[in-house]
């Protein structure tokens, strides 16, 4: 538009002195139509805020059309909006429709006043008054993303210390769990599945996570212990945790907690068997898996006396020796089957017998027999613990 366009007595300027003496016209037309849309049909936004705001968006957008002062009172409007809304949960997409309505609002009000001579001079700025919204728009829109994340942020705060205050003995009390159950969007009576991920590995449950958002299930992730854990409500009657949900995602699952006061105790078990893996595992794994890692990792010193007792000494046999018993004990421990354990090593069933015979004769304890078998799961697992703390790459 040119500058005569808005001069003083150009007909566009002239319009707007117009409306802006009819300015409560405007405002009414704006309220007519906007209170035809939820939620502001459901009084989400207060009468007499709703008002001062119309009042405010639409004069200082007519003054901007027309290249007059704004007003210091009414300058920062798109920005305060857009905070505004963001606080009384209006979504988004119906603020901005309600910031266009001004377009139409204006528009209509050019047009029951503009002389018909002039009309064409009017048509000639639409592109003027258009992207005089559509700047406000986008000023609106800003503001109200800004406002938005700070509240998300807030919120998210706000979750974590209630989880935080939940899992340190919180669910104790029932109207703290309600409490907590409301804030994560969850049912307090519901099951959860809980998983913890290993610490050099936190992305893929994290991805997990906003996979299960997306498709609507309600998911939480809590730090505990300089790991990850999610914390997800399983569907009403799932038979058990769906495997898709945590396909492919190094974790240590825990028990389904039944109710989130039951949480506590499946975020210890799940962090203990997290614990016991790492990134490179490339699936998740359960307490019943992991027990002998777990229960290695929690025998301290009495683990390295464990490990001296029960597995061959350092001295028995050659390195290459041992190398192969023990792949020979661990194979079977996985299986109980020789036949098995024949076809994995590569080795005739003979030599599997031999082998686990001779780790009999060394050590003592026959991993034939069931008990002899805990003592040396456990004893293996210690020592891969030692092994991995002496070489952490």
């Amino acid at each position: 538009m040119s500058d005569v366009d808005i001069a003083p007595g150009g007909p566009l300027r002239g319009l707007v002195h117009a409306c802006l003496d009819d300015l409560d016209e405007l405002v009414d037309d704006f309220i007519a139509e906007l209170s035809a849309i939820e939620p502001y049909a459901s009084g989400a936004v207060p009468n007499e805020e709703l008002r001062e705001d119309a009042e405010a968006s639409i004069e200082m957008l007519l003054r901007t059309v027309a290249g007059l002062p704004v007003p210091q009172r009414i300058g920062d409007t798109g920005e305060r909006i857009g905070r505004r809304r963001a606080h009384l949960g209006v979504p988004l997409e119906v603020l901005l429709r309600a910031v266009r309505l001004d377009f139409r609002v204006m528009w209509s009000a050019f047009l029951r006043r503009v002389d018909r001579s002039e009309l064409p001079l009017l048509v000639h700025n639409t592109v003027r008054v258009w992207d005089v919204v559509e700047e406000y728009s986008a000023r609106v829109h800003l503001a109200y993303e800004d406002e938005a994340a700070v509240l998300a942020r807030e919120r998210e705060d706000e979750r974590n210390r209630l989880v935080d205050s939940l899992l340190a003995g919180g669910g104790r009390d029932p109207q703290f769990v309600e409490q907590v159950a409301r804030a994560l969007g969850m049912n307090a009576n519901g099951d959860f599945l809980v998983a913890a991920a290993p610490v050099d590995a936190p992305r893929p449950l994290r991805q997990a996570a906003d996979r299960l958002r997306a498709a609507s299930v309600p998911a939480h992730l809590q730090d505990v212990d300089r790991r990850q854990v999610l914390i997800a409500e399983l569907p009403n009657r799932s038979p058990g945790t769906p495997a898709r949900w945590l396909d492919s995602v190094p974790c240590g699952v825990g028990p389904i907690a039944n109710g989130l006061a039951d949480v506590r105790r499946a975020v210890r078990i799940s962090v203990a068997v997290a614990a016991t893996i790492s990134g490179e595992d490339g699936r998740p794994h359960n307490l019943v898996e992991q027990w002998p890692h777990v229960v290695g990792a929690r025998l301290g010193e009495i683990a390295a006396a464990l490990r001296d007792e029960v597995l061959p000494a350092p001295a028995a046999g050659t390195p290459h020796e041992r190398a192969r018993m023990l792949e020979t004990v661990r194979a079977y421990l996985r299986s109980g089957s020789i036949n098995a354990v024949a076809n994995e090593v590569f080795c005739h069933r003979n030599t599997v017998l031999n082998r686990l015979h001779r780790f009999a004769e060394l050590t003592g304890h026959d991993v034939t027999r069931p008990e002899h078998a805990a003592a040396v799961l456990v004893a293996l697992a210690c020592r891969d613990r030692a092994d991995g703390e002496a070489d952490p790459g």
